[in-house]
């Protein structure tokens, strides 16, 4: 169900000629990057260190999941779904998450079948609601008690566990492949244990402890996201997340001390190239910004490699009886689309956010490959209660990052 809204039909036709050729210019990317993504399509079983259950299994079939959306597709939802929520002060943003996940759900195909997003917005408005009560009163407090507001902030940080817990229950609730609905079943308790408690341990410890709280995360989504009766297995240790952020750790002193040094040799010396600048003022003020650039441009570096190797190897690690995953994502290629998406949508002046979206869902998307020992037409359903979307809303509102 969507809300009417008036003008939308006008601005479509206002904005038809820009969907066609941001729909161009996709198609032209598109064929582009088919070529880097016949990588991907080359068999590359995963060996059986990597994957346990590749001794167990004897792969029978190779299944490739694909993203068909388009930039201009997507734009027509997204500019119709942007000027709604800003005219009706936000209301509509329910109908524009549902919409916009129905749509890349829909274009995401696995075996010449797409997956479906069911959630009522209803359900999302009202949790939007709640929250937005929630804050408002936090905003309240803060000005005229600001003792009381930080209660209130605690208290949210304490039910944020729970939440999280109702946020995936309800996203596996209301997504589905072949009329199959996805479940989650992990608990509360763990939740509590890996959202509240080992937070906590992180300033105890001067941050050790970080690359195992991110390890548990990790595992509460891989081990519990399941589909249908059918329950997920992942055999990931912490070891390797010590080992990628102790990488990251020498990448950012190494980084740290070749910046020092840098700024070093243009601080004036007696003997410096510093003497022979000509206006040391102008130097100076540009300094703060070229090292501004460089820390952005590392701090981009550093994430895409913590996302491609974490991510990589936890779906490599992830079984679901008789169905293996391998993920083949690069820290090049995602370095790549993250450059070219933000000079697009500087350039265009945000207009190219749809087409920079629909890149990378096609990337991500492309890279994971199934490999399974049996149909998928014999997974059964699960029975399951309806789930409410106040943790959605809430993980949402604050884009939380709870799995990928």
């Amino acid at each position: 169900m969507t809300l009417p809204g008036p003008g939308t039909r006008k601005l479509k036709g206002r904005n038809g000629k820009m969907a066609g050729q941001i729909s161009h210019l996709d198609e032209v990317i598109g064929h582009l990057e088919m070529e880097n993504q016949r990588a991907i399509d080359d068999f590359r079983r995963p060996s059986d260190a990597q994957n346990p259950e590749f001794t167990v299994y004897q792969v029978r079939q190779r299944l490739r999941l694909r993203f068909t959306g388009t930039g201009g597709e997507y734009f027509r939802i997204w500019i119709v779904n942007l000027f709604l929520t800003v005219l009706t002060l936000g209301i509509y943003s329910a109908w524009a998450k549902v919409r916009t996940r129905r749509y890349f759900y829909a274009h995401t195909l696995l075996a010449d079948h797409a997956f479906d997003y069911r959630a009522n917005p209803w359900f999302i408005l009202r949790g939007n609601l709640i929250l937005g009560f929630g804050l408002l009163l936090f905003l309240a407090l803060e000005s005229f008690r600001p003792v009381y507001s930080g209660i209130v902030l605690a208290v949210f940080y304490g039910f944020l566990p729970f939440l999280i817990y109702k946020s995936l229950r309800f996203n596996a609730y209301n997504s589905t492949y072949r009329n199959l609905r996805f479940r989650f079943r992990g608990s509360l308790k763990e939740s509590y244990n890996t959202y509240l408690f080992i937070p906590l341990l992180i300033p105890l410890t001067l941050g050790l402890i970080f690359p195992y709280w991110v390890f548990r995360r990790k595992k509460y989504f891989f081990e519990n996201f399941t589909f249908g009766r059918s329950p997920n297995t992942c055999t990931g240790s912490a070891g390797p997340f010590f080992q990628v952020y102790g990488i990251t750790g020498l990448m950012v002193i190494l980084l740290a001390v070749v910046a020092g040094g840098g700024v070093f040799f243009f601080v004036p010396q007696p003997h410096g190239l510093a003497l022979r600048l000509d206006n040391m003022d102008r130097f100076f003020t540009l300094l703060p910004v070229a090292g501004f650039l460089v820390a952005m441009t590392a701090f981009t570096c550093i994430q895409q490699f913590l996302f491609a190797r974490l991510t990589n190897y936890c779906w490599d690690r992830t079984s679901v009886e008789g169905l293996c995953f391998n993920s083949s994502l690069t820290v090049g290629n995602l370095l790549w689309l993250r450059l070219t998406n933000l000079l697009g949508i500087i350039f265009s002046l945000g207009l190219l956010i749809p087409w920079a979206r629909v890149r990378r869902a096609r990337y991500l998307v492309g890279s994971l490959t199934l490999f399974s020992d049996r149909s998928l037409d014999t997974f059964e359903a699960a029975e399951q209660s309806a789930e409410k979307a106040i943790g959605e809303a809430a993980t949402g509102f604050f884009d939380i990052d709870i799995g990928l």
